[in-house]
């Protein structure tokens, strides 16, 4: 006779993790569905269950639905608040972001390095500097939080998209550790943005002792050159993929018949 096993709160978890790191609409679909036999079969919603939840809804773009499992739980912890403000930053609701962080810290809930992340990644997005800066240097002198690499290149980000590419760049030189490819791969994407040729050309070349195999870099290096028409350069780099046996992965379109 078969046993009758029921889903625990670590398979809630479990699965709803999974459905929200699936790419296509049949990720949220399935969410759903495992939402709605939560609720038809009365399933308390704990504080991990919850945020699983609000994190599948945040990263389908779903944020009306995200709120209100947030605004109906009872208990809330560090990882349920920035999973709500990680979800708010994402869809770019920055002054939401702003205002869930101050609620969080009148709510006795302390920030960890995570917050920072998402609420300075808002700030970059929106253009936020004065305020991304001043957030910045909270971390440590208010909380006791030493920045991490992702936190330096979320300041770096800040001040790329806000076209601050010399402040960047000192930025970097300042920083208490070499620079990897993210902290340097934003200064590159903001030096294509605002078409600074020789800066980009030397953070690409750093990027590519980085990452020698990285097809991507080149491209967008070559790509940088050709819209000035130095088309030497973009050859030439284009030629040394050729050398390197470095292939460019073909790019693909995606139809989801789910």
């Amino acid at each position: 006779m078969a046993c009758l096993v029921k889903p625990n709160e670590a398979t809630y978890v479990s699965v709803l993790s999974s459905c929200a790191n699936l790419d296509g609409v049949g990720a949220l679909c399935r969410g759903k569905q495992i939402h709605g036999y939560a609720i038809r079969n009365e399933i308390e919603f704990t504080v991990f269950t919850g945020t699983a939840l609000i994190d599948l809804y945040g990263k389908t773009g779903c944020l009306r639905s995200a709120l209100n499992v947030f605004n109906q739980m009872v208990f809330k912890e560090v990882c349920t608040w920035n999973a709500m403000i990680s979800s708010l930053a994402a869809n770019g609701r920055e002054a939401e972001v702003l205002d869930m962080f101050e609620k969080m810290k009148v709510e006795g809930q302390r920030p960890n390095e995570v917050t920072f992340v998402a609420v300075l990644t808002a700030c970059a997005r929106g253009k936020l500097v004065e305020m991304g800066l001043k957030l910045f240097q909270s971390m440590l002198h208010e909380f006791g939080i030493a920045p991490l690499m992702e936190h330096y290149g979320c300041v770096v980000d800040l001040l790329g998209r806000a076209g601050l590419l010399k402040e960047a760049t000192g930025f970097i030189r300042s920083m208490p550790f070499e620079p990897d490819d993210s902290v340097l791969g934003a200064l590159f994407g903001a030096c294509k943005i605002h078409g600074a040729i020789e800066l980009g050309n030397a953070v690409g070349e750093w990027l590519l002792e980085l990452q020698p195999r990285h097809c991507g870099r080149y491209v967008a290096l070559s790509n940088i050159n050709a819209g000035v028409e130095r088309w030497d350069h973009a050859a030439n780099l284009r030629k040394a993929m050729v050398v390197a046996g470095i292939q460019k992965i073909p790019a693909y379109s995606l139809i989801d018949c789910t």
